[in-house]
């Protein structure tokens, strides 16, 4: 694996990993020649010498060079180094649809057609360019911060000709395509059907076909249609539901038989939603049962052999976009499905037929009964205004938003942050709670007079304003030590997470001058580190300690100068080193909270609510397993954490009343 600081073909330097796939990982870097940043897709070590992997590696950079669209990730560059295969791409800042999918649930009518409409672009681009996706899946589809679809990784993508497409059947299982599944014929329907697939789940928020193994749901892809997305949205737009079931039609004729046709129909449905135009052949909803012949399984058998299901992985936060290869399942495996299936078939109707045979009555029955007056309030912390007021609604809980907003860097902008009225409370149904709004993460001004000040000066107002700064060096006619620029420039607003950039002097370009290569040192201990940069001839410079979870005691977080550059002998590097974990250097103990003390003021058992505990009436960190009183496999003991040292109060709340309080002591 590629570290920070590595470069590329002396062009491309790694700034961090971004995502995993089964043959490849990806990383930001820097092309120092175009002076921008871009994504890194390099082939994994144990592949680079098998000469399949690298052929499939090649045709992947050939078939996404020849696309260029606004819908499609750019490549620009592929190469080797050393051993090394690598294809720099596009960097685009944001989040897969997928994850965009997770995080708001279900997406609307309008937004969904809309997205829908971009990928098809850039489907459509691909198909007049005889190049079928194969893999086309919210994970491969990027939104960047400006709102902008593009069409990524054609790991898996084919030149279409009039030769059959079968070969290895590939491809997400919860999208592929029927006849994908199969091992047959694969032409530019099969990604009009994955992407019926994909617009299935952004309207509902689920895939319509699941199942305990990769088998059973390629089987249902196989062997049945796909449902009407009414049966989980009734107030889905008529155009939309037939566009999404035409789509994905078993029988590759009764699909939209050419992209530019679907994406007429969706620019029609975006603008007269309510309208039945779309032609549809009948054909009942469901599973339909489809039988395999002897020789359509020896053809699965021969053509295809297996059934690769290669879901993506992300390394950090949202922002992979590369998926891995898992495993492979054999025809074999289909026929064990096949077998298993009608073994379940009957023995679900031996248990529904038999009245003696109780069935689980589900989760919604088993609990308790609350008052017809009354109402329990719903967790709407992290979600969007409207999905709170949604679900507070449902309740027949009044609510109200507090007229301050605040600014978060734990919830995105319009999302609540707190709640007058603990989750999980009964309270009087139309009773009111107050709603605490985020104004998203607090953005900071950069200050003036960065640019021209000395560099030392310049880094103490950034961190001033807790504000991280990265330094390299230029030769300049200017004051040697003196700020040259800073990115982003003076007066512009930054989020705290942002790095801000400065460019400082080293004078004016001497021929006889010797310069040095500025080494990695982050993840060193100090004393390596100070050794190492005495060793590559340049000095010391302040040294800054700050706590961090993530980096042990004594190494260092950052360096002030970037590595991999040059700069002359006895340029200063500054270092921050890590103090370790903040809580290992507070004040600890441990109290245990038995299941005997869950009783309320008349001695009633406490059997369900949320729980909270404070120490001198800090807020204390919970293990989620006893978040609700209602999981508690037995007594509790918690890990209490204090500035202060000695004696202190803890109280444990259920529902926000105050259950049981005790003396414990801290050292």
């Amino acid at each position: 694996m590629l570290e920070k600081g590595n470069f590329i073909n002396n062009r491309y330097e790694i700034i961090s990993r971004v995502g995993a796939g089964g043959m490849s990982d990806v990383y930001k870097a820097k092309d120092h020649k175009l002076n921008r940043n871009v994504a890194i897709k390099v082939l994994k070590k144990e592949f680079s010498k098998d000469k399949n992997f690298v052929s499939k590696f090649r045709v992947e950079a050939q078939s996404a060079a020849s696309l260029i669209h606004p819908n499609i990730v750019n490549v620009y560059d592929v190469g080797e180094d050393e051993g090394l295969y690598y294809i720099v791409m596009e960097l685009i800042e944001g989040i897969t649809l997928k994850s965009y999918i997770e995080k708001k649930k279900k997406l609307s009518a309008r937004e969904t057609i809309s997205i829908a409409i971009q990928i098809a672009n850039g489907i459509e681009c691909a198909h007049n360019n005889q190049i079928v996706h194969r893999d086309i899946k919210p994970q491969n589809i990027m939104i960047s911060r400006e709102g902008k679809v593009k069409v990524t990784d054609f790991g898996i993508a084919r030149a279409a000709s009039s030769n059959t497409m079968s070969g290895t059947a590939m491809g997400s299982v919860h999208y592929i395509s029927p006849e994908q599944a199969g091992g047959k014929y694969v032409d530019e329907k099969s990604d009009i059907y994955s992407l019926g697939i994909t617009m299935f789940e952004m309207i509902t928020g689920t895939v319509p076909f699941d199942g305990e193994s990769t088998v059973s749901i390629a089987l249902k892809h196989i062997q049945g249609n796909v449902p009407s997305v009414r049966e989980y949205v009734s107030d889905v737009p008529v155009s939309l539901e037939k566009i999404i079931l035409k789509c994905t039609r078993n029988k590759v004729d009764r699909r939209y038989p050419k992209i530019s046709l679907l994406i007429a129909d969706l620019k029609r449905a975006l603008a007269e939603p309510n309208v039945d135009f779309v032609q549809l052949e009948e054909v009942k909803s469901g599973t339909v049962p489809v039988m395999i012949t002897d020789e359509e399984i020896k053809k699965i058998k021969k053509e295809s052999g297996e059934i690769v299901d290669p879901d993506i992985e992300n390394d950090i936060d949202e922002d992979s976009m590369n998926p891995k290869m898992e495993k492979f399942i054999t025809v074999g495996g289909v026929v064990a499905g096949i077998v298993a299936l009608v073994i379940v078939a009957v023995i679900l109707t031996w248990v529904l037929s038999d009245t003696s045979v109780k069935l689980p009555r589900g989760e919604a029955a088993q609990q308790e009964t609350i008052d017809p007056k009354k109402a329990k309030v719903p967790n709407v912390m992290g979600r969007s205004a409207d999905e709170a007021e949604k679900m507070l609604n449902e309740q027949n809980i009044g609510f109200e938003y507090d007229s301050n907003y605040v600014y978060s860097d734990a919830y995105p902008r319009d999302t609540v942050v707190s709640q007058s009225v603990t989750p999980g409370t009964i309270v009087d149904k139309n009773s009111t709670i107050k709603l605490t709004i985020s104004k998203g993460a607090e953005k900071i001004q950069i200050p003036s007079g960065i640019i021209g000040s000395k560099a030392d000066d310049g880094v103490k107002k950034l961190d001033a304003l807790g504000l991280k700064t990265e330094i390299s060096y230029e030769y300049s006619d200017r004051t040697i030590g003196m700020v040259i620029s800073c990115s982003p420039g003076e007066k512009a607003s930054v989020f705290r997470s942002d790095v801000i950039k400065l460019v400082v002097s080293r004078g004016r370009e001497k021929s006889e001058e010797k310069v040095y290569t500025i080494p990695s040192l982050v993840g060193l201990k100090q004393s390596k580190a100070q050794a190492k940069i005495a060793s590559s001839g340049f000095s010391v410079g302040e040294v800054k300690e700050e706590y961090n979870d993530k980096v042990e005691k004594g190494a260092v977080i950052r360096q002030t100068v970037k590595a991999g550059g040059k700069a002359p002998q006895g340029l200063s590097i500054g270092l921050v080193v890590s103090k370790g974990s903040e809580s290992e250097e507070k004040y600890k103990a441990t109290y245990t909270f038995a299941l005997e003390d869950l009783h309320d003021s008349d001695g009633t058992p406490i059997t369900e609510g949320v729980v909270q505990v404070t120490l001198d009436g800090n807020m204390q960190k919970i293990d989620p397993m006893y978040s609700d009183v209602s999981n508690w496999p037995g007594d509790y003991e918690i890990n209490l954490v204090s500035n202060k040292k000695g004696k202190a109060q803890v109280e444990l709340f259920v529902n926000g009343k105050s259950v049981k309080k005790d003396t414990v002591k801290l050292k």
